[in-house]
């Protein structure tokens, strides 16, 4: 196991969006996470393009100014980000200034509806061209859950070619989410087309909470160490220090 974990997607902060709910149990998320080896996690709270206003905003960046604070007298380091909804708003958010990147990076982290079949989402390739022309670089979402049926592996390739990264969440290799999303994730894994494991958080409880070690043996099994380090701590720290993946 590597000296440390860094978990660039959770819902740690509190009372933001449908993730952890109160302050005391941040904390708690944040005692987990240093239970089970995790040292930096990025705080992705949900902004909902075209319903995320200004104020909902700047109050999502206060929230995460207090976590950054509890966090670093706890020893965990919590950085800035956000969990950007791609939808038909979602270059008037960015035009208009609501929206985050991985640690003021050029890595912003999205996703797309799941509750449409994401073939007949028509702007999700306009919108990505669209963000590496402004600059950033898309890190996609639990990329394995935008196939309940089975992985359309053109699609993920494209995105792959457009430069796009994508983010698989522990609960999916884990099998949490049902066997097709397990056997989605197991495949993206296993021919190593993943960049990030993450725990998307929202809970202290259940599933859903701030650990990644289990899901780190699962893909040494898949693959080798030496892209399970890669993973869970080599790219995570590229992706913090804005440098290239």
């Amino acid at each position: 196991m590597p000296q440390a974990f860094i978990d660039l997607h959770s819902h740690i902060a509190w009372d933001v969006d449908d993730g952890i709910k109160t302050k005391e149990d941040a904390i708690k998320a944040l005692e987990q996470a240093k239970e089970d080896g995790i040292v930096g996690i990025c705080s992705t709270p949900h902004v909902i393009c075209g319903k995320t206003d200004t104020v909902a905003f700047q109050n999502i960046l206060l929230r995460q100014q207090e976590l950054m604070e509890i966090a670093k007298e706890m020893g965990v380091f919590v950085y800035s980000g956000a969990e950007m909804f791609m939808n038909i708003d979602f270059l008037d958010s960015l035009d208009n200034g609501i929206f985050q990147t991985l640690n003021e990076s050029r890595y912003m982290l999205v996703e797309f509806d799941l509750s449409r079949d994401i073939h007949y989402i028509s702007y999700i390739d306009e919108y990505l061209d669209e963000l590496f022309c402004r600059g950033f670089i898309p890190i996609i979402a639990h990329v394995e859950r935008f196939f309940p049926t089975g992985l359309d592996l053109e699609m993920v390739e494209n995105w792959l070619e457009m430069g796009c990264l994508l983010q698989t969440n522990r609960t999916s290799l884990m099998g949490f989410q049902g066997k097709v999303i397990q056997r989605n994730a197991h495949h993206l894994v296993k021919n190593k087309m993943i960049h990030l494991v993450a725990s998307d958080t929202h809970r202290t409880v259940g599933n859903r909470i701030e650990k990644l070690s289990d899901a780190y043996q699962v893909v040494i099994k898949l693959t080798d160490t030496e892209y399970a380090d890669q993973l869970f701590l080599r790219n995570p720290l590229i992706i913090l220090d804005d440098e290239v993946l």
